[in-house]
């Protein structure tokens, strides 16, 4: 099967996940363009390690294209050329995602001087800034390491289709532990075991993918209409939300305050669903996974939309 990326052979080599904004022309010399939908994810072999691009493709129309860009990524680099409104809701996003590694590509430096003062007291206020060309910024991404979200098997998924004479396949990215051919796992929001026919990087079959890794899955076990965005592989059982005590306790930037009783977008773990909070009472729409204690909410009344945590208890 052919999925758009490969591999070099390594188990040891090293992979990163980079959240790309505004930055088309940039990443487009860097990387050769893969999977394509609301997420644009291109990819780049070299002897230094596979590197994954995700530009959210459909944002500012679509929130979820943001959120759903950013939470894979080890690292994040803005163009910083343009500040804008639509930056300034990317930067919150970054923030309550807690991406504190990053660039703005800029050589303006009042541009710089504006974006110190934006991004100081944020998850950003250690971002540098880069002002070279894109073959040059190759040396800095060498310097960054991918750090797992979770210590067990943990795979994302984003993009899933059915393969002839291969059958089901999901895209994702290993976000902790490890993930091994005909290794079994549990399916989040399904809660059903499948199993790993065989593992892909870049094009080439590999009997593990290591936490950091981008890989194309044969699942055994389940039909492609099943699947969906944001769920979960994992070796551990899964626990979720659906009703729960919950404070909403929102960013700084929140221009207007919130009622006791409101409607928010869970804007988390790849997934966007539909929930109420009244009166520290917090309801969604179909039940979440519960992968931390709090989780990213979005306010589409509210400037910017994308603007709180909910925490759960």
């Amino acid at each position: 099967m052919r999925l758009g990326f490969s591999y070099q052979g390594s188990d040891k080599i090293k992979n990163l996940s980079i959240f790309a904004y505004g930055l088309d022309e940039f990443t487009r010399v860097l990387s050769k363009k893969g999977t394509e939908s609301d997420i644009t994810l291109s990819n780049r072999k070299d002897d230094n390690g596979i590197f994954t691009f995700l530009t959210p493709s459909r944002f500012p129309e679509k929130v979820s294209s943001l959120t759903d860009s950013i939470y894979p990524s080890d690292i994040a680099i803005l163009n910083g050329d343009h500040i804008s409104k639509d930056l300034g809701e990317v930067i919150v996003a970054l923030d309550l995602m807690k991406k504190t590694s990053g660039y703005f590509i800029t050589g303006d430096s009042k541009n710089i001087d504006i974006l110190r003062s934006i991004t100081k007291n944020t998850s950003l206020s250690n971002y540098k800034f880069f002002s070279g060309n894109p073959m040059e910024f190759l040396s800095e991404l060498n310097t960054v390491e991918h750090k797992p979200m979770f210590s067990n098997t943990t795979v994302m998924i984003d993009h899933f289709f059915k393969v002839k004479s291969v059958g089901v396949v999901a895209l994702g990215f290993v976000l902790g532990g490890k993930v091994e051919k005909h290794q079994e796992l549990n399916l989040s929001y399904i809660d059903k075991k499948v199993q790993i026919k065989s593992i892909q990087m870049h094009d080439e079959d590999v009997d593990s993918a290591d936490s950091g890794s981008r890989v194309g899955l044969a699942l055994k076990g389940l039909e492609v209409e099943e699947l969906e965005r944001g769920m979960v592989l994992s070796d551990h059982e899964f626990n979720y939300v659906k009703e729960f005590d919950g404070k909403f306790e929102p960013h700084p930037s929140l221009k207007q305050p919130v009622d006791d009783e409101f409607e928010f977008f869970v804007s988390d773990e790849m997934r966007y669903q539909r929930g109420m909070l009244d009166r520290g009472k917090a309801s969604i729409q179909t039940k979440f996974l519960k992968l931390n204690d709090s989780f990213v909410v979005s306010i589409l009344q509210r400037t910017p939309r994308i603007c709180g945590r909910m925490k759960v208890s």
